[in-house]
């Protein structure tokens, strides 16, 4: 099965595509020349034929190759090789010496032994490196495409790079024949981007993420190359205990990419910080097993999710124990289903440890999932509809829909994941989507004390009949509203507190708005801020709704 790919460019259409298989991978070229007379497929044609040779030159397990030529060759003896494969070692030993052997050429002994292969029948006559053998293999002249052999025992193997290295050759290749713009493409793990995208007017290309927490994005000047490795990529070339799943390297050229993303794996946070500059050509994004994902370089500058299409508003008051154990599986779900939402929680002056300690709970949740928003403060406790409020006045720009769900975590993540699957899949104009607790669906199971639902289903229902709402339950703590019609009344509401819903649903009703209800499981959790005192001031707000419309 095709993995997911890690990296995406957008809108390739421009492109004529071909493709070949060498390298035990399918290679895909994306080729463009501004002039249109210009014909492509024999330029592709001769660029997969140099890939060919280029395996031939590369290969460990093919006897005549340049590889092989270089294990098999006796201590001071000086050996020419093609200078695609000089270039490759230009690469290796460099990034060998900087990772402290994390990528290591010389592994190719060690490999057969990890992945439990025969030995090649054209190195079988070879006595097998010493475990503890750390002597140079070989001395390479900078200037010409020459090996001198040395001690070391090691077996070279530049598998882990060689993908990267064709990219780069084809690259150098196709400029000549001159193809204006191309991406090249090794199986999905090297990838190799040159000149200006047809569509635009910089030479700046869209790159998304499909495999990254929210799915960001981020604009790379061309030429670029990326590196990915890890699991769904290059199987069995990873020697030793990796650190992480997958990791991400961008760099100046594939080979450079494809040996950065392999010692990745096996370094720690720490060193992979030193290790890639801050250098703009250069960047990293690598996994973690249990803790968010490390950036560096230009990717932890960079990146940028794109635009959420709801602003989903969590007002909090001296809520910083119940709301992680709602909040983390939430942001896992809209993760997991890649759904376009933001989240922001609001604190609405909280006492400052409560606050500080519930600030960095969020901030914990928002380097794992930068969907979460850094915590939000207002200034003074105004109340559960002043939070919400304010949380709407910052939301992003470009959200169509505006939400808020309580903090508690009474209303489950799947209800909340049907609610926005409601305002999604809403035709224009956009209604409210309100959520009711007051209903007798057994699917949709209702675990709140008899007297409170008992009492909460008659205000409700008086509420209903005073005000004549639509809504079913209008203190339910989950509501949705079109963001186009509450930014155009935003400076018009008064309730702040915990009636806040009512002046809402009034006043979206009597702009036209329809309402859609629908009925949701909810629990009931101790700890709740609401006091009888509240009760009173929502029967007090619907008399001066009702009296202030006149009826």
């Amino acid at each position: 099965m095709t993995p997911e790919p890690i990296v995406r460019l957008h809108d390739l259409t421009a492109f004529e595509r071909f493709e070949h298989e060498a390298m035990a991978t399918r290679f895909t070229l994306h080729l463009w020349a501004a002039d249109e007379g210009t014909a492509l497929r024999p330029i592709a044609e001769e660029a997969f034929r140099l890939l060919d040779r280029l395996e031939e030159h590369l290969s460990f397990y093919q006897e005549g190759s340049d590889i092989t030529r270089i294990n098999r060759a006796a201590e001071g003896e000086i050996i020419r090789i093609d200078e695609i494969t000089h270039r490759c070692l230009l690469t290796a030993i460099p990034v060998s010496a900087a990772s402290n052997a994390a990528f290591d050429p010389f592994a190719g002994h060690a490999a057969l032994v990890a992945k439990d292969q025969s030995t090649p029948l054209h190195l079988a006559d070879l006595e097998p490196p010493a475990p503890d053998d750390t002597n140079p293999v070989l001395a390479l002249d900078p200037e010409q495409p020459l090996v001198t052999k040395l001690s070391g025992r090691r077996w070279l193997d530049l598998g882990a790079i060689g993908k990267g290295a064709a990219l780069d050759a084809m690259a150098d290749l196709l400029r000549e024949w001159d193809v204006t713009s191309a991406v090249l493409n090794g199986g999905g793990s090297s990838i190799l981007v040159f000149g200006q995208h047809p569509t635009g007017a910089e030479d700046e290309w869209d790159v998304s993420l499909p495999q990254t927490s929210g799915q960001p994005k981020i604009w790379l000047k061309a030429p670029f190359a990326l590196g990915a490795s890890g699991e769904g990529f290059q199987p069995g070339h990873i020697i030793g205990t990796s650190m992480r799943p997958q990791a991400l390297v961008l760099a100046p050229n594939a080979a450079e990419a494809d040996a950065l993303s392999t010692a990745a794996l096996l370094l720690s946070d720490k060193a992979l910080d030193t290790l890639i500059e801050k250098d703009p050509r250069y960047g990293l994004i690598a996994t973690n097993v249990e803790n968010p994902a490390i950036t560096a370089g230009v990717f932890s500058e960079g990146l940028r999710l794109p635009p959420p299409a709801l602003s989903l508003i969590i007002p909090c008051w001296c809520e910083s124990e119940r709301l992680p154990p709602f909040l983390l599986p939430l942001a896992e779900r809209i993760n997991a289903d890649n759904l376009p939402i933001e989240i922001i929680v609001v604190d609405d002056g909280s006492p400052q440890a409560e606050a500080d300690a519930l600030r960095n709970k969020v901030a914990a949740i928002h380097r794992q999932f930068p969907q979460v928003r850094p915590m939000e403060t207002a200034n003074d406790h105004r109340g559960k509809g002043g939070a919400i409020y304010h949380g709407w006045g910052i939301a992003h720009p470009e959200s169509q829909w505006l939400a808020f769900v309580d903090a508690d975590g009474a209303v489950p993540v799947d209800a909340v994941i049907t609610g926005v699957t409601h305002a999604f899949s809403a035709s224009s104009p956009l209604p409210v989507i309100a959520a009711n607790r007051y209903h007798r669906d057994r699917s949709q199971k209702v675990q709140r004390g008899w007297i409170r639902q008992r009492t909460g289903g008659w205000f409700a229902s008086w509420a209903r009949k005073q005000l004549k709402l639509d809504t079913i339950d209008s203190q339910c703590g989950f509501k949705l509203v079109p963001a186009e019609w509450w930014r155009g009344h935003q400076e018009a509401w008064i309730e702040q507190g915990y009636a806040f819903d009512l002046e809402l649903l009034l006043a979206a009703q009597d702009a036209g708005l329809r309402v859609k209800n629908f009925n949701i499981a909810w629990r009931e959790v101790g700890g709740s801020n609401v006091g009888p005192g509240d009760g009173l001031k929502l029967v007090q707000t619907v008399k001066a709704l009702r009296k202030k419309r006149g009826d």
